[in-house]
């Protein structure tokens, strides 16, 4: 692994012309990468990069990328990006990125992540997702079973109980990471940034925010209390 360099290249990347075009997720990331960089006033970007291409396309089909990693060789700077996602969300394509010990990675939103934390994290959440897909289609072939008809009054209750009954089970699935990122001492909105930042959506297919980190907190016990 490189020396950590005070040189940055910073690349910013959105799926679609139009959100290049409108600046929708750039601001965002942006936001991201200067809140990062205030934190380390010695720093130098030595050029910024904008990328429009899906993040799931390979290596060879993102020029973008390449030019990026090719000037952090040819100048010893790291690559920072604002979040994970913006590399890619294939867990497969950030491995293979990581293996080039050459070229050293940031996330702007995971400061003290080096290049094989950050690969597990992107093994770790693409298998989340997977498994939260694969319980979503269940749950709903479940209830389609049952006769439960989304939308109509008379099941609502039933609906609710579903709903309550999904809430526990992504309660469940996500606990362990929340509360050792919780007991580790970080905050509901450092936590949501990590889970954002891994591409974890919450039940209802949206971004975290500290109220759903606290749900699920509260519907959890704490692994450490029972361990005491």
């Amino acid at each position: 692994m490189p020396v950590p360099s005070k040189r940055f290249v910073v690349l910013l990347r959105v799926s679609t012309q139009k959100q290049g075009a409108d600046g929708l997720g750039i601001a965002s990331q942006k936001r991201d990468i200067k809140l990062f960089l205030q934190q380390h006033p010695e720093a130098t970007v030595i050029k910024e990069l904008v990328e429009v291409e899906s993040g799931g396309k390979e290596l060879k089909d993102r020029p973008v990328l390449q030019e990026a990693m090719e000037l952090c060789k040819s100048t010893s700077s790291t690559l920072l990006v604002a979040t994970l996602s913006r590399l890619s969300r294939d867990a497969a394509f950030v491995l293979t990125l990581m293996k080039d010990t050459s070229i050293r990675f940031q996330v702007a939103s995971m400061p003290n992540a080096e290049n094989f934390q950050l690969g597990i994290y992107a093994l770790l959440n693409q298998q989340e997702r997977e498994q939260v897909s694969t319980r979503t289609r269940a749950a709903l072939a479940a209830a389609k079973a049952r006769g439960v008809k989304l939308g109509n009054p008379k099941n609502l209750e039933e609906w609710n109980r579903t709903r309550k009954g999904e809430a526990r089970v992504f309660a469940d699935q996500h606990c362990n990471l929340i509360w050792t990122l919780r007991n580790g001492g970080k905050t509901l909105r450092e936590i949501c940034g990590v889970m954002n930042d891994s591409g974890i959506k919450t039940s209802k297919g949206g971004a975290f925010h500290p109220v759903q980190i606290t749900r699920i907190l509260r519907r959890s016990p704490n692994p450490a209390e029972l361990a005491a």
